[in-house]
């Protein structure tokens, strides 16, 4: 048993330091210098051409996609990037300027009748229809994709001796804004640094919105001080108190066994956690994120929020039953008190499943902003399992040194956190209304974040 305990502990620790460096995306990626994919094809005024014609020259390849805009934001981020390319072409810079328009349907207007009509400008550089399957764009696929998103537009520049030397992702459907609208000053001082070898590689590549693995255990942390985890203390308490009775000769050895019951019911804790993480990112991986995805998600962190302070079931009078999950607990305590009586670690443990499966319906609004996030960032199946994981590590971590004091201290100490508890309550009410309308007014083109 002290084997697999100190096993258990040793995985607690390494997850603890990890989760101080890992994080699921980094902000920038690492592309490398590499020579740029050749293509020879014929522009929209009939000119045929290829990419290597151009090499000795700095070429900014433009990837964008006129023929369906989605939101608001979308369409003035494309124009006021063409616009800028225009102002840049007809400069004294020395750039060749290539635009590779996405399209899927053959009948609809060409982006560049699209841009001149409907923007104004005059296209005087080569402007190439892509259509599907995008023999062209996709040999530069992983430049214009943003965590598997589109990034309409985005810039490639190519250096004079053809190799791919930077990217800017400008804007992409779901996440924003992320390099932003280029000028046409800054890229011809992009042209000249190149020209003149003070060009330093990519400048940018990519964007981060991500849940680093610190914010999350800390997260947990204070959410241990809310009222649906109230139930944790009480339970935790009961179940110490229930195996110890105060004396000198025995106040070491209860501590330490304290400190070992509240480690091992983390640990069972967490690993449900790690489960609904897995199940929540592998949702996130099918799931084609939109403006309207945001929108839907801030409405009902909005409600949730709201139901902190008041119940939903108050507002709208229902009337409830037993639930079924209240006949599933009832099971589970049971069998609890059954595997209790064999081993007190091992009941320490299933206690922690029991109260992490029954604690998730109560706390599902302290959760959402983490679970949206996932959903949107469409992050691997492992490190959102790893992420709850940790998020369980941080909400055990007030628990331990409560199950590891006398009964009188645990009995102060509990007293003040449920007195913490009532004001964090409304903290987190008013945080998450907060991030439900900050992710709402996204539908409408709105980047508050």
């Amino acid at each position: 048993m002290r084997s697999i305990i100190k096993i258990s502990l040793s995985i607690v620790l390494i997850l603890i330091i990890l989760s101080f460096f890992i994080q699921p995306y980094a902000e920038a990626e690492d592309y490398k210098i590499i020579p740029a994919f050749d293509f020879s094809t014929v522009d929209e005024k009939g000119m045929n051409f290829s990419l290597n014609d151009y090499k000795g020259e700095v070429i900014i390849i433009h990837f964008t996609g006129l023929e369906t805009p989605l939101c608001i934001e979308c369409l003035e981020e494309m124009e006021e990037q063409i616009v800028e390319l225009e102002d840049l072409h007809q400069s004294e810079i020395n750039v060749t300027i290539i635009t590779i328009n996405l399209r899927k349907n053959p009948y609809s207007d060409s982006g560049m009748i699209m841009a001149e009509r409907d923007f104004g400008v005059n296209v005087s550089w080569h402007w190439v229809e892509d259509f599907n399957p995008y023999p062209i764009a996709s040999l530069y696929q992983q430049y214009w994709t943003v965590e598997g998103a589109f990034s309409n537009p985005s810039l490639v520049l190519i250096d004079h001796e053809y190799n791919i030397v930077g990217l800017y992702n400008v804007y992409a459907l779901g996440k924003g804004t992320l390099d932003g609208i280029q000028t046409h000053e800054s890229l011809s001082q992009d042209v000249s640094d190149i020209l003149s070898g003070k060009w330093e590689g990519f400048k940018s590549g990519g964007y981060s919105e991500s849940i680093t693995f610190l914010g999350i255990f800390i997260l947990g942390i204070l959410t241990a001080a809310t009222p649906c985890s109230i139930a944790l203390l009480v339970a935790m308490i009961s179940y110490v108190g229930s195996l110890q009775k105060d004396s000198k000769d025995k106040s070491k050895k209860y501590t330490l066994q304290g400190f070992w019951i509240g480690v091992i019911f983390t640990i069972g804790m967490s690993l449900v956690f790690f489960i609904f993480g897995m199940i929540i990112s592998s949702l996130g991986i099918f799931l084609e994120v939109s403006t309207l995805f945001y929108l839907i998600a801030g409405v009902i962190l909005i409600i949730l929020g709201i139901n902190i302070f008041k119940p939903l079931k108050e507002l709208v009078k229902l009337k409830t039953q037993t639930e079924p999950s209240s006949k599933i607990m009832n099971k589970g305590q049971n069998l609890f008190t059954r595997i209790s009586k064999k081993s007190i670690y091992l009941g320490a443990f299933f206690l922690g499943v029991l109260f992490s499966i029954g604690w998730a319906p109560c706390a599902i609004s302290l959760m959402m902003p983490v679970f949206v996030l996932i959903l949107a960032q469409k992050i691997p199946i492992l490190t959102g399992g790893l992420l709850l994981f940790v998020f369980g590590i941080g909400h055990g971590i007030p628990i331990i040194p409560l199950c590891s004091v006398t009964s009188s201290i645990r009995g102060k100490i509990g007293n003040k956190y449920v007195k913490a508890g009532r004001w964090m309550q409304g903290i987190f009410g008013i945080i998450i209304i907060s991030i439900g309308v900050i992710m709402a007014v996204r539908y409408w083109g709105i980047n508050l974040w």
